[in-house]
């Protein structure tokens, strides 16, 4: 194994850690991935929930829509969820790989075909 291969292994390695056990995702209510996979998020939860209730006990004045609640991290997620009553079979066979700045023009996406993967190896 080269030494490119190694140094990129070490940075992966390094990048899926810090990912999901130290930044804490928006789309999972500022829970890490980690927190939330053990369901550590709870009891986390109810820490900051206990200083906000402080916070409003010491100042209901600073909250103008009252007394603040801790948001929980959604009950499930995925990438292209796939809907009940959808009978199309192309989400099961198609994947999108949009860049960030070309996510919202859809010709520039890039398709990987599973059927296609699964024949050439």
């Amino acid at each position: 194994m080269g030494s490119t291969s190694v140094h990129a292994r070490q940075w992966y390695s390094a990048y899926v850690d810090w990912y999901n056990l130290q930044h804490h995702h928006s789309g999972l209510a500022g829970f890490t991935p980690e927190q939330v996979f053990t369901g550590r998020y709870r009891e986390i939860a109810k820490v900051r929930q206990r200083a906000l209730d402080d916070s409003f006990e010491a100042h209901p004045e600073r909250f103008l829509r009252g007394r603040p609640k801790v948001v929980m991290p959604p009950a499930s997620v995925s990438i292209n969820p796939v809907q009940p009553d959808d009978d199309d079979p192309a989400p099961y066979s198609v994947v999108n790989f949009p860049t960030l700045s070309a996510a919202g023009n859809t010709e520039t996406k890039s398709t990987l075909i599973f059927n296609d993967l699964s024949e050439s190896g």
